[in-house]
Order: C-alpha cells, then structure tokens, then sequence
C-alpha cells in the first residue's frame, strides 16, 4: 500500500477519542420539530426512541461527539465536502463557507485525512462511503481513503475501494485552453466485502433494443429476453429486468438556477444524486450521515426515502436552510436541532 506524505501529517488516536479526560464539546439539544418543551434531564413523554438530528458545529469536534454514541453504526455516509477551491462561497451578502485554506495543500490535506478518519469510526462494519470531490483533490483523496481503508480488507493488497463515479453535467463554461471541466467524481469505498448494494433499484430497463453481443429472443407471449455465453455459462435476462448503472453518470443534471429544488445554497447538488446513492447503499431504517450538509439535500432525501439521519454543518446558514426544507416534507418524522457546548466534566 502507498501512503500519501505531506507536512504535518499526523494520525488520529481513537483510544484518546474515546477515553479522552480533558475538556471536550458535548452536544446540546435546543429544538424540537414538532415543537414541544425541552429538558435534557426529563424527555417528552410518549415519544419516539430515535430523532433524526440537525447538528450545527464543526465536523472535526462533531464527529468526535458523535462517537461516544456511535461508533460503529452508521450505515451509510454521504460527504460534499469543500474541494479546495480557493474561494469563498456566498448566498448574497452571507458566507456560506470559506474554501481558501491559505492556499496551503498540506494543511487542507490534513483536514482531510483527519475527516475521513473519524468517518471511518463511526461506519458499521458493513457501511459505505461516498465522498464527492472533484479534479483539484479526488487524486489525493483517493490515496488517503486506500490507507484509511486498507485494515478493512480481508486481503491486505485491496482498500475497501469499490467505483471512481464520475457525474457528467453540461453546466458552466468551456475554456479556449484546455478541455471543459464538465465532470465531479464520487468515491465509493465499503467498510467489509460484506455491505448493502442494490444496482437493480437505481438501474435502467433492460428494453427491446439491441444490447451489444447479446442474442434476443423473443417468446410467444411477444416479450423479448436477451442471453449472453460467458465463462461457460449462459446468461438470460428480461426485457423488464434493470441493469446495474455504470460508473458514469451523465443521466442526473446538475442544478440550473430556476430549478424549483433551489434555496439558495452555494454548490447545491440535485436530489437525484443523492437518490441512487442512498437507495443503491441502504435498506429503509437505515442510519445515514451527512457531515457537510449544506443545502440539506441527504436528509430531505434520506426521510422520503424512510431513512434515518443525522446532518451536521458548521454554517447557521445551512442548518437555517436545511431545516426550512425539512419543512416541506409532508408526515417527517420528528427531528431534534443540536449545538456543541464546551464540557469540562
């Protein structure tokens, strides 16, 4: 296995996360939708035993939070996390987030590697993760998730690694000095050769056209079939059977400016994104986290889809965002709204 070395690159001590005396950050609960009374001591009476949860804080001190509850369990993460660009990202006159960094690469670097570690903690054994970057980073990115990863492997020589996505959109401009930049990539790594995927629930219909090498037959009842020779075997599908997608994704457009899903956050992703992953890499009930939730996409999603969540972002904004959008959604389930406090205890 290759590591990636840069400047200050320093591993995360779990057993210190965990068994950690000195003064920490504990989470506060300071809402609850619907609205009722709040006392930490004494819970509402004849409620549900789990609330989904809107986290404002900083992933680093978060996730740590987080930890002490559930290492382990979550089931699936999606992160979009800022990708190094330089810039700082605003709605209107408010910041968004800042993605300058000083222009540092080491110190972005091991942020990075910070985040993806305390990820790799808190995912069940049989989890996945989806980190969405794109050109500037997702090389190194990939080389720090191989490290993470490796010890999750039965084989020391694999990483836990599954799919490089990339998701082809068609928005923005092309320069006259090299080829667009018209792609975002998705790394897609499991936590064990044991995990939860369903290409079939996100695929296309096979259909009566003609798929490459594949003989088509069609039976008396007038429905074509497709068989393919392989390795010895014959392989039979039906027009109405779903075909895994590919590792390119060009089928989801990238939000426009009047796309009716937009509220007004920087670097908003579609929906439908958020669909397949979370259909693909999870069973209903199931624990996703978003630690970058910005526009509130994942939970929107994760609750129509009867999933559990929990979303974390270090922006008043996107958590105001977040839960005006929850909002919207018709019979969800009861969340509760959480902030970090210092605990000296």
């Amino acid at each position: 296995m290759v590591d990636l070395v840069w400047n200050g690159k320093k591993t995360l001590d779990p057993t210190l996360l965990m068994h950690s005396k000195t003064p920490t950050q504990k989470l506060i609960t300071y809402q609850i939708h619907p609205d009722q009374s709040i006392d930490d001591t004494n819970p509402p009476a004849n409620t549900p035993t789990w609330y989904n949860r809107l986290i404002l804080g900083d992933k680093s001190f978060t996730l740590a939070a987080l930890i002490h509850e559930f290492i382990g369990q979550i089931d699936l993460i999606y992160i979009d996390p800022p990708f190094m660009t330089g810039r700082n990202f605003k709605n209107g006159n408010q910041l968004a987030y800042s993605d300058k960094w000083d222009n540092n690469l080491d110190t972005y670097l091991q942020w990075l590697y910070e985040t993806f570690q305390l990820l790799k903690l808190l995912l069940a054994s049989h989890g996945s993760l989806y980190v969405h970057l794109d050109w500037r980073v997702t090389h190194y990115a990939k080389v720090i998730l191989d490290e993470i990863f490796a010890s999750s492997s039965a084989r020391s020589n694999e990483s836990g690694f599954k799919n490089e996505i990339i998701w082809h959109y068609q928005s923005g401009g092309r320069s006259q000095k090299r080829f667009a930049r018209k792609h975002d990539t998705i790394l897609f790594y499991t936590n064990s050769d044991h995990y939860c995927f369903h290409g079939e629930r996100v695929g296309e219909r096979r259909g009566a056209k003609k798929r490459n090498h594949m003989k088509k037959c069609i039976d008396n009842d007038g429905h074509t079939h497709w068989s393919i020779h392989s390795a010895g075997r014959i392989y039979s599908y039906g027009e109405d059977s779903h075909m895994t997608p590919t590792d390119v994704w060009s089928d989801i457009s990238h939000l426009h400016q009047t796309d009716p899903q937009r509220n007004g956050y920087a670097t908003q992703k579609p929906e439908a994104l958020l669909e397949r992953i979370i259909l693909a890499s999870s069973e209903k009930n199931d624990l996703i986290l978003d630690c970058f939730c910005g526009s509130g996409v994942t939970p929107v999603v994760a609750e129509r889809l009867h999933r559990r969540w929990i979303a974390c972002d270090q922006s008043e904004l996107a958590l105001k965002l977040t839960f005006e959008r929850m909002l919207t959604i018709e019979k969800a389930r009861p969340f509760i709204m959480q902030r970090l406090e210092n605990d000296s205890q």
